[in-house]
């Protein structure tokens, strides 16, 4: 008995022995340590697209008597964006942006009656932006932000109305650079060279005349406001992906 209890644990020890060794013998896998931060200081540029609407206003007057009615609009737009990010402080980006956009966000509304008809629309055909942007890393890849500056675009708006044989009629269309913008966004880093944002403005681009003179002796006015909001989704491409650390 003896005899066997000893060569059980001679057996052991063999193996214990012969493990050891073989574990030792085996190459340590390589430590990957996690990717660095983004940064999101540089350039870049982008495209994005989206759906706007709102209420246009039509201010009037009619023999010194004055009113507004109003008009629903709805559409899409898309187009592109440029600008510059600056990362700080280390979790805060500030920066600027421009974009531009190809519209079709109009509302049209007319009527009829036993002889009289009439009929008004507005067209916003283009409208761009100049915007500072301030934004917090709610993570190191999603950066949260508000932003708000200059806007300005291209309306076309008409009205018309006919009554007992006679008409009257407007249209106009105007470059309107005197407006303003406002709103915020998310954007995502999704890899080393591209974010993807999605974002919602209110863009004021303020108001023109339509139409103003005299008919039968009675004094009228017709003006029309553009207002939209806006809600887009976008890609940026950063230019400088290959520099300070993991980039965008």
């Amino acid at each position: 008995m003896k005899r066997i209890l000893c060569l059980l644990a001679t057996t052991a020890a063999i193996a214990l022995t012969s493990t050891a060794v073989h574990a030792a013998d085996m190459p340590m896998k390589a430590y990957m340590p996690p990717p660095p931060a983004p940064t999101w200081t540089g350039f870049y540029l982008g495209l994005n697209g989206g759906f706007g609407g709102d209420r246009n206003q039509y201010p009037f007057t009619v023999g010194g008597v004055a009113g507004t009615s109003t008009l629903n609009s709805s559409g899409f737009f898309g187009g592109g964006q440029v600008g510059y990010n600056w990362q700080f402080a280390p979790a805060w980006v500030a920066g600027v942006e421009a974009d531009i956009d190809d519209a079709d966000i109009q509302g049209l509304a007319q009527t009829t009656v036993p002889g009289a008809s009439a009929s008004i629309g507005t067209r916003l055909d283009w409208f761009g932006t100049v915007r500072g942007r301030v934004g917090y890393l709610v993570t190191p890849n999603a950066l949260f932000y508000g932003t708000g500056g200059w806007a300005y675009g291209h309306v076309t708006s008409s009205a018309s109305a006919t009554a007992a044989g006679l008409g009257t009629g407007a249209s106009v269309g105007s470059t309107q650079s005197g407006g303003w913008t406002a709103g915020a966004g998310l954007e995502y880093a999704l890899n080393p060279s591209i974010s993807f944002k999605t974002e919602y403005l209110f863009v004021n681009l303020g108001s023109t005349t339509l139409s103003s003179g005299v008919a039968a002796g009675v004094p009228f006015s017709l003006s029309e406001k553009t207002t939209v909001h806006t809600v887009k989704a976008g890609l940026n491409f950063k230019f400088n992906s290959w520099g300070g650390g993991w980039g965008l």
